[in-house]
């Protein structure tokens, strides 16, 4: 059930952020104007709403176009005179120090936390602290197990069932298929995965081999060489959120016919290896969710501490990049692993606004 909150504030005084050798502040980033709107308790000094967003892996390509695309509707003229945005990154996905981060943030007198969550449940501490302080709380980028916060987030397990179908309704006589899962530990994978093998085996498919991607084209690639040693005659692949270019490369480089490849980082160099290697057969469906979604959580943050009733739980479909429109995605000027999806669907970001903030490669 979608059950709509109104937003509650409350006056707080500035608290000093705790300082943990394991967190790196960034700095805060503002955004614009609003009409009307607004409530009387902000955490600012200059009135605008403080919002902090806690990022568990800094540095994944995913994560930083995510960053940049929310920094840029940040400073963007609808939100750079409402919002301030502090971000804190910690590392190696790890729960206990994003529930740190997230209790430091609720010191520093936030008036909401957005959150990619790290695990279903290992920020429950700071979610009860920040429930009891009146400060709402999202899972932006993921799901989380918990009533008191919302979601918005890509559908990741209809993401993975989407990808599943397709390399059924593709696959031709062999039905013998390998699978890499993604990173193992991370709630969008285990979540998601056995619901990707049962349609996989449910639709006649059989798994021949497994082993994971890491979230990385060179690992997906590694791992998939690896495979074709032994299982040189897999009739198709699929890698969970990443692999529509190390998979294909292993393929090449083991001089052996292109099978249907489900990938899904929405890296460039996914788009472009599957534009590049259709003449010569071919094909796939890269299925992956925009890092943009940040920037959605923040327009849905600032919705809701203005006082407006939004859904709490929200899923939104992921793109699909297939060989028929790879060549529309393809950014040639840019490297394999620049990340695509900067924009969303009604935030109408431009790359160039983007890229002023972005830091990856």
């Amino acid at each position: 059930m979608q059950r709509p909150q109104h937003a509650r504030h409350f006056a707080r005084g500035a608290a000093v952020l705790a300082a943990a050798s394991s967190l790196a502040l960034l700095a805060g980033c503002t955004s614009a104007p609003a009409e009307g709107g607004g409530t009387d308790a902000a955490g600012g000094d200059d009135g605008k709403f403080v919002i902090g967003f806690e990022q568990p892996l800094g540095g994944q390509a995913w994560r930083e176009m995510g960053l940049a695309s929310l920094q840029a509707l940040a400073a963007s003229p609808e939100y750079k005179d409402k919002v301030e945005v502090k971000i804190v990154r910690t590392n190696d996905n790890d729960a206990a120090q994003q529930n740190a981060a997230m209790q430091n943030l609720i010191a520093d007198g936030v008036d909401l936390i957005l959150f990619d969550p790290a695990s279903s449940s290992g920020a429950d501490a700071a979610i009860t602290q920040a429930s009891a302080q009146g400060i709402p709380v999202i899972a932006n980028g993921g799901p989380y197990d918990s009533d008191d916060v919302y979601v918005v987030s890509t559908d990741w397990a209809n993401a993975g069932t989407i990808g599943a179908d397709w390399l059924l309704e593709n696959l031709g006589d062999d039905k013998n298929i390998a699978v890499l899962e993604g990173l193992a530990g991370v709630p969008l994978n285990e979540g998601t995965m056995p619901g990707v093998i049962e349609t996989l085996e449910g639709g006649g498919a059989t798994v021949v081999a497994q082993d994971t991607n890491g979230w990385n084209e060179a690992t997906a690639q590694e791992a998939m060489s690896n495979i074709l040693r032994s299982n040189p005659d897999v009739g198709g692949v699929y890698s969970f959120l990443t692999g529509g270019q190390g998979v294909p490369e292993a393929f090449k480089a083991a001089g052996l016919p292109f099978v249907p490849v489900v990938g899904g980082s929405g890296y460039n160099g996914e788009a472009c290896t599957l534009a590049e290697y259709a003449p010569e057969g071919l094909t796939g469906n890269m299925v992956f969710g925009q890092p943009a979604i940040y920037a959605k959580g923040l327009e849905q943050a600032v919705a809701l501490l203005e006082g407006e009733e939004i859904e709490k739980e929200q899923y939104f479909p992921p793109l699909e990049i297939t060989e028929e429109n790879a060549a529309d995605f393809c950014l040639a000027d840019k490297p394999n692993n620049f990340q695509l999806g900067y924009d969303f669907p009604g935030l109408d970001l431009t790359l160039d606004q983007v890229m002023e903030f972005y830091s990856g490669s």
